[in-house]
C-alpha cells in the first residue's frame, strides 16, 4: 500500500516537474509518509523513477490491449479512430505531453530502453489488431503511417494555439482517413 502511495506521488511529481522533482523529501511529502518510508521502499530515488517509469509503460501496454477488438468484430473507420486516439484523450489539458515525456525520459535510460521497446511493440501490435478490424489489406502499412501520426499528435499536444481537444480532433480525422484510404474500393 504505502509503496504504491510513493509511486503515484512520484508519478505526479515527474508530471509537474520532471525527475527533478522527485526527490526523497517531495515524494515523502507528496505522499504524507515519513521521509524514512521512501528508503525502506526503494533503494534509491533512480530506483523509485524506474519503478514509476515501469508500471507506465506496463499502463499503456494493458491500455492499448483493452482497444484490441474480439474476434472477428467490424470496426468502421470512425471505430478505429475511436479507439486510437482513446488514450489521448485520458490526458490532462493542463500537462498534455505527459506521455511523450514519460516516454523519453524511459527511453533516456539505457537500462528500460529494451522495456520501452517492448512496450512499444506491443502498443503497435494492438493498433495493428485495430486496423485490421477495418478490413483493411494492409493493417501493418496503415498503422505505421497512424502511429506516425499519433506520434506528432503526442508533441502537437502541447502547442496551446491547437490544443489537446484540436489535437484530437486532427488525429481522429485523419485516422479516418488514412484507414478509408487503404480500404479496397466498393462498386
Amino acid at each position: 500500500m504505502r509503496r504504491d502511495q510513493l509511486v503515484a506521488a512520484a508519478a505526479q511529481l515527474f508530471e509537474e516537474g520532471g525527475t527533478k522533482a522527485v526527490t526523497h523529501r517531495s515524494v515523502s511529502e507528496a505522499a504524507q509518509v515519513p521521509l524514512a518510508t521512501v528508503s525502506y521502499y526503494f533503494a534509491s530515488i533512480d530506483q523509485l523513477v524506474d519503478v514509476m517509469f515501469g508500471e507506465a509503460l506496463t499502463h499503456w501496454t494493458d491500455e492499448w490491449a483493452a482497444l484490441v477488438p474480439e474476434a472477428g468484430t467490424s470496426l468502421s473507420p470512425e471505430e478505429a479512430a475511436d479507439r486510437f486516439t482513446a488514450p489521448m484523450r485520458t490526458l490532462s489539458p493542463d500537462r498534455p505531453s505527459h506521455y511523450l515525456n514519460v516516454y523519453l525520459a524511459s527511453l533516456a535510460r539505457p537500462h528500460l530502453r529494451e522495456a520501452v521497446h517492448a512496450m512499444r511493440d506491443a502498443c503497435f501490435g494492438s493498433q495493428v489488431a485495430i486496423v485490421a478490424a477495418t478490413g483493411a489489406p494492409d493493417p501493418v502499412e496503415v498503422t505505421r503511417g497512424a502511429s506516425l501520426l499519433y506520434s506528432g499528435a503526442l508533441v502537437a499536444a502541447a502547442d496551446r494555439e491547437i490544443g489537446l481537444d484540436g489535437v484530437l480532433a486532427l488525429l481522429h480525422g485523419h485516422v479516418v482517413e488514412l484507414v478509408r484510404r487503404a480500404l479496397p474500393q466498393q462498386d
